[in-house]
């Protein structure tokens, strides 16, 4: 605002400089000091300002340029904190907290500590289990997962209603050899309570250096056991191919960097090996990043067709395929696998391509998590996820909480859904029990001749019983010891590795 000031003295002197009339006007020596009639009568057209006026106005334009520039810094930072004047107030309260804390605290705090907690107890207060703030060590591991490369167990969790649970085990991962399964319940780790920690804070307990172990205590149907499981360095490959009879089977493990590439890379492999009957197995998939899901619909759905509709608020945006779909797709009858692990991004996928009619989906349903997080990286290597809003599918659907129903059902085996059989508990001929048909369910998988699916045990489990014993080098007795227990729990695992009997269903269907 003091321009103009300062812009007519310029021109004025450069007036003066064009005329000729250079003359020095601020001299101490008054000899040399012109007069004002001697300069009226010499340059009586310039601009000309007395000494003590120049002062005077010299000082006014720098209050005046002072105070304008107080305010307009004020204006600004207030138009560009995001802050309405309501939300300024209430911010003002935790700034001031913040400094009384830090600076007169009886105790010296840490500054980082301070707004760390800060920050987590705003996003504590969403009881959103899906947000979270992370510190520069969580933002790595956070990022580790979104690439595929990491040391741990495999095995994907969310935090819900103060409980920290599986949503999948990866596949081939130590996590799923052990035997855990989604919605198990994590309890402790090591030994050591997870009560009252968050997401991030059980995922670094659980992750460590690769090749040591660690002893999660899960629980399942209200039931503890613990599972010991050795660390190893994981790549969790995309996708993974392979050809079963003329059926091409594309199991998609996540929704990581370069998923979709990875799927056409396959898809054109099958194509050429003859295969037009395809299998997408989502079973067990959590899900990963939106846009990969986006490229792996376009595959498969014709251009600016929205795959995923972004709800916040009234507002509703469509994200539509970019391109045209695969050519060697096309001609492809497509068929997706899910179950109960299926979620998020395999929600998203699944949802568009069974509005399309582009495929067929079978199984059991799938998780139901139909809202977006979206993250936000600071300086300092933290990070902030945050859920922005929520999913529908291309028809308006949205899943959250119910899931995905298949058009054709196919159960997974029973053995597979059983609860975890206390290993603190002997059981024993003439008991009756819950535990003891599930006893029966999972020796009957394993071709045991069990007689009745009931809470009896009869003497014919204990006969299957003292069978199994034997098979495996363990002291035959026909109870149901702590050491069976555990023998049983490793063949189930075993069987459940080795046999799909669920993937073996759909294809049969498909013949």
């Amino acid at each position: 605002m003091n321009y103009p000031f300062k812009l007519e003295l310029i021109y004025a002197h450069q007036r003066n400089l064009r005329k000729g009339h250079i003359r020095v006007t601020q001299h101490n020596d008054e000899t040399n000091q012109p007069s004002d009639e001697q300069d009226s009568k010499k340059a009586p057209k310039f601009f000309k300002i007395k000494r003590w006026k120049f002062i005077t106005f010299s000082i006014l334009a720098l209050l005046l340029t002072i105070i304008l520039t107080v305010f307009a810094t004020i204006a600004i930072a207030h138009k560009f904190s995001g802050l309405d004047d309501s939300q300024r107030k209430s911010f003002s309260k935790v700034e001031s907290t913040y400094q009384t804390l830090a600076n007169d605290y009886y105790k010296k705090q840490d500054s980082e500590k301070l707004s760390e907690s800060a920050i987590n107890g705003m996003v504590k207060s969403l009881k959103d289990p899906y947000s979270q703030y992370m510190t520069k060590d969580e933002t790595k591991s956070f990022n580790e997962d979104v690439s595929g490369d990491f040391v741990g167990i495999g095995a994907e969790m969310q935090q819900r209603n103060k409980e920290i649970s599986v949503t999948s085990p990866m596949k081939g991962s130590p996590a799923e050899k052990a035997g855990v399964q989604p919605k198990d319940v994590l309890t402790k780790v090591d030994g050591k309570s997870i009560k009252g920690k968050s997401l991030t804070e059980v995922v670094k307990m659980v992750r460590g250096k690769e090749g040591t172990e660690v002893t999660l205590t899960i629980k399942r149907a209200n039931q503890e056991q613990n599972i010991k499981i050795k660390r190893e360095k994981i790549h969790v490959k995309s996708v993974e191919y392979k050809k079963e009879g003329d059926v091409g089977v594309f199991t998609i493990n996540k929704f990581q960097e370069d998923t979709a590439a990875e799927l056409k890379t396959n898809i054109m492999k099958a194509h050429k090996q003859g295969v037009r009957k395809i299998v997408l197995d989502l079973r067990n998939n959590p899900g990963g990043l939106l846009n990969e899901a986006v490229k792996m619909s376009n595959i498969f759905i014709d251009k600016n067709k929205p795959v995923v509709k972004l709800q916040k608020g009234k507002e509703i945006e469509s994200v539509n395929t970019p391109t045209d779909p695969l050519k060697e797709a096309k001609d492809m009858k497509v068929s997706i696998l899910v179950n109960e692990g299926s979620a998020s991004a395999s929600e998203v996928f699944t949802g568009a391509m069974k509005d399309y009619n582009k495929a067929k989906v079978y199984g059991e349903k799938t998780f139901g998590k139909g809202i977006v997080q979206t993250t936000q990286e600071y300086s300092d290597g933290s990070l902030l996820k945050y859920t922005e809003m929520k999913w529908l599918t291309p028809h308006g659907t949205y899943i959250h909480g119910k899931g995905i129903k298949p058009d054709v059902e196919i159960a997974s085996p029973k053995y597979q859904s059983l609860s975890m059989i206390p290993d603190d508990k002997v059981f024993k001929e003439g008991d009756q029990d819950k535990n003891v048909k599930s006893i029966k369910i999972g020796l009957k998988a394993l071709d045991y001749q069990v007689g009745k699916e009931n809470n009896d045990y009869d003497a014919k489990l204990k006969s299957a019983v003292e069978d199994f014993q034997k098979d495996n080098q363990l002291p035959v007795t026909g109870k149901f010891d702590k050491e069976t227990n555990q023998k049983f729990a490793e063949k189930l695992v075993d069987k459940a590795n080795k046999d799909d009997e669920m993937l073996d269903a759909l294809i049969k269907k498909l013949k």
